[in-house]
């Protein structure tokens, strides 16, 4: 009894292997030569390779997947040309063959999949209109050239673009769940109501709509729309377009975006690492405010398990020094020192602006800059603004910075200081990353602005100069 039971048992194991299903694809190109085929998929603003196809015949190819497949769309890409044609997978349609002729990749057709097939017939209906709008519009450009009457022209256009409209919601509403019917949604524009009022107002009122509504077409919750071409594009219309360019804007901006995602969720997971790295490498003044913002409410809260430990610290102390000095803060107040050890602290130094610079007596880039900045306190040290040079030499090669100020010349000009015992942490305090590093600071030590080029502080220190006269 029990061998029988051990029998059953096995049996049950062997059936329950075999009825394993995963993604089996055959892809079949006539006048197709070459023995490889590269499959491909999307994976928000990046296309990834998922596997080389190797034909069993000529022509013939095929992907047997040993687990499910991202459901998205995907990329057959052939040599030596490289052109390609895009497919459709999902959870419920495993098992399906493409097929296409080498010298015509824009007409595919398919078995074993209703989705691909509803695919392919949509793209070679719009081709079709396409065609005809492009055949229309060269038609109209002669009609003005010839200064005639184009009403007619116009109406065809308008009536092709109602009958597209018209076909695409009609298969959007029939085919609900299937993979083109969510493509088409998420391409189509938001539909924007009319407002009365003045110029001003119509275009504010509908502004503030369309932004509004602009992922209503997109499903950001589903695991879908990460593999889909069209996702990262929207996000970044969104993120650059509509969106104002300053970081307290910015986090709400992401905020609403990852808190459309079910957190967690692949995509979500995406566009967390997405927006650190783009905000990490952005060139723009203040946009590390927002790489503070999301290791603070993001990385910090224990909400990306994902990220190794180490790096996790990493990215966390970046930002904790990043916060101290973050425009609009106070500034650090520094104990420093003068060449006959006289401590001066950053608070004390009376001046309607402040101008920190700290500097390498060693460092190429403040040797280019210096005489820059040198004209610049000439020129503007009648006007409120004190430049103090920190020198970032540490120990006995502290003495270096008091023998390069004598050598430029900068004795008298600048206030001169040096921390060679860093007793002030200056380097954490300000996140001297690189030197030179410029600040300007208002009269109550507020950052204005950070790491600017010395032959650019004339023309920064002009605007600040023009915003206090007109107050």
């Amino acid at each position: 009894m029990r061998s029988l039971i051990f029998y059953v048992v096995i049996i049950l194991a062997a059936n329950s292997g075999f009825s394993q299903k995963f993604h089996d694809i055959k892809i079949n190109l006539v006048n197709y030569d070459n023995d490889t085929l590269l499959l491909a998929y999307f994976y928000g603003e990046k296309q990834l390779v998922k596997d080389t196809l190797f034909a069993t015949k000529k022509g013939s190819f095929e992907y047997k997947a040993d687990s499910i497949l991202d459901p998205g769309v995907y990329i057959a890409l052939v040599y030596p040309s490289k052109e390609y044609f895009q497919f459709l997978v999902n959870e419920n349609e495993l098992k399906f063959t493409l097929n296409g002729d080498y010298k015509d990749l824009q007409n595919i057709t398919v078995k074993g999949s209703k989705d691909n097939k509803l695919f392919f017939d949509y793209l070679s209906y719009i081709a079709e209109k396409n065609k005809l709008a492009k055949s229309l519009n060269e038609e109209k450009t002669k009609l003005t050239e010839q200064k005639l009457d184009i009403k007619e022209i116009d109406k065809k256009l308008d009536d092709l673009d109602k009958e597209v409209n018209a076909f695409q919601l009609k298969l959007i509403d029939e085919n609900a769940g299937t993979l083109t019917s969510m493509l088409i949604k998420a391409n189509r524009d938001v539909q924007i109501p009319e407002y009365e009022g003045s110029d001003e107002e119509i275009n504010l009122k509908k502004f503030i709509f369309y932004k509004a509504h602009f992922f209503d077409n997109i499903d950001l919750r589903s695991p879908v729309t990460l593999f889909t071409p069209y996702i990262h594009n929207k996000i970044e219309t969104y993120m650059e377009k509509l969106i104002a360019p300053i970081p307290d804007s910015i986090n709400v901006g992401i905020d609403y975006i990852l808190g459309s995602m079910n957190q967690q969720s692949e995509i979500w997971k995406y566009y967390v690492a997405h927006f650190l790295n783009k905000y990490a490498r952005s060139q723009y003044v203040g946009m590390d405010a927002v790489y503070v913002h999301l290791v603070k409410n993001y990385y910090a809260k224990g909400l990306t398990p994902w990220v190794e430990q180490d790096k996790l610290i990493k990215i966390i102390d970046n930002a904790v020094r990043m916060e101290n000095v973050l425009i609009g803060k106070t500034a650090p107040d520094l104990k420093l020192y003068k060449e006959d050890g006289t401590p001066v602290k950053i608070s004390e130094i009376q001046a309607d602006y402040t101008v920190l610079m700290f500097w390498k007596t060693d460092c190429g880039h403040c040797k280019t800059s210096m005489p820059s900045v040198i004209e610049f306190q000439n020129k503007y040290k009648d006007k409120g603004v004190k430049v103090v040079g920190i020198c970032t030499k540490l120990g006995k090669k502290g003495n270096d910075c008091w023998e390069k100020v004598k050598e430029l010349k900068m004795e008298s000009l600048f206030l001169n200081l040096n921390d060679e015992n860093n007793y002030s942490n200056f380097h954490s305090e300000y996140n001297i990353q690189t030197t030179p590093s410029i600040f300007i600071l208002d009269k109550d030590k507020k950052i204005l602005i950070k790491q600017i080029p010395g032959e650019k502080l004339g023309e920064i220190m002009d605007n600040f100069l023009k915003i206090d006269i007109k107050e």
